[in-house]
């Protein structure tokens, strides 16, 4: 509770607007909150704590960027004293001002995690227990490593990941490595854009690469044939994305790619129409096959029938069955 509830004006230029030790908001800028204020003026004071000479901003980082903005040269605070509030006062203040009408961006979330953790000294277990419900999250460590990692993530990647180019799942692997590294990912993605399927077999693959060529994670980015095609203006960047995937399945499995492209060729020669699906075993693990067609009339099922039992007759059958034959 405050010991002293008034509203008073406080000076702008007398408040330690630096210190973000009790920010929420990952965007100070608000159109609306500025129209708000122009129109009808401030409505709820800034919750300010004394520190040093100046106090410090708790609640109202946002209302206090606008109406400085607006040129004004004091605006209506309450202040707390250290005798207030206990150490995590402040920051529940602060949380509980925010949540009570938005909710908080998954950027938020973490940098409220990462607030309680490092100013307010909030061990890992009641985060977990106690906060990150609060926050809406599961009570999970999962999900704490998860807020960490996209707190610690370079500024690019943060707004990859608001812009939906970059999952939370992605966000937390590449967090994990060098600053140079994220920096490579981030102009990456800049360019290329992975669904969120991709960006996990991507990630996998270069992580495999990495461990088998003893090279940075981001080395196969810098081969020349593909630093071409991701310069190429013609190709949209979902084009591009598909086409490093599929760069980088090549490198991580030659033979399986040699042994599809050839098996390609070998099911072309059989001359079967494109509705009758040949499929190979995965990674061609034994020497037969599958087929598959699906046939809406009898009539259809007799016309594939046929192309099968011609290509039964076919030398070039056994040839699907060993690629060895000449």
């Amino acid at each position: 509770m405050f010991t002293d509830s008034i509203i008073q004006n406080f000076p702008c230029d007398g408040i330690d607007a630096g210190c973000e030790d009790f920010r929420i908001s990952e965007e100070l800028d608000s159109g609306s909150l500025l129209n708000s204020l122009r129109a009808i003026g401030q409505l709820n004071p800034v919750i300010l704590l004394e520190r040093g000479e100046r106090p410090v901003v708790v609640c109202g980082f946002r209302r206090l960027a606008a109406l400085r903005r607006l040129g004004v040269c004091a605006v209506a605070a309450r202040i707390m004293t250290a005798e207030d509030c206990r150490t995590t006062h402040p920051l529940e203040l602060a949380l509980h001002d925010n949540l009570a009408h938005r909710k908080l961006s998954p950027l938020e979330q973490s940098r409220a995690v990462v607030k309680l953790r490092d100013v307010c000294g909030v061990a890992r277990e009641r985060l977990i227990a106690e906060y990150l419900p609060l926050l809406g999250l599961p009570p999970r460590e999962k999900a704490l490593e998860a807020c960490l990692a996209l707190y610690s993530a370079l500024p690019e990647l943060r707004r990859l990941f608001m812009a939906d180019a970059l999952t939370l799942a992605s966000i937390e692997r590449i967090a994990k490595l060098s600053e140079n590294e994220q920096e490579c990912f981030a102009a990456l993605m800049e360019d290329v854009r992975l669904s969120a399927s991709l960006q996990k077999k991507t990630l996998d693959i270069l992580d495999d690469l990495s461990e088998m060529n003893r090279a940075s994670v981001t080395a196969p980015l810098n081969i020349p044939e593909i630093r071409e095609f991701l310069k190429d203006a013609k190709l949209s960047s979902f084009q591009k994305g598909e086409r490093l995937y599929g760069e980088l399945y090549r490198l991580r499995n030659p033979r399986l790619v040699r042994a599809e492209a050839d098996f390609a060729v070998r099911r072309k020669r059989l001359g079967l129409p494109g509705a009758i699906r040949v499929l190979p075993p995965p990674y061609f693990e034994t020497s037969g096959f599958r087929v598959e067609f699906e046939a809406a009339t009898p009539e259809k099922f007799r016309e594939f029938a046929a192309a099968l039992h011609n290509a039964a007759d076919s030398p070039e059958l056994t040839r699907i069955f060993d690629p060895d034959i000449s």
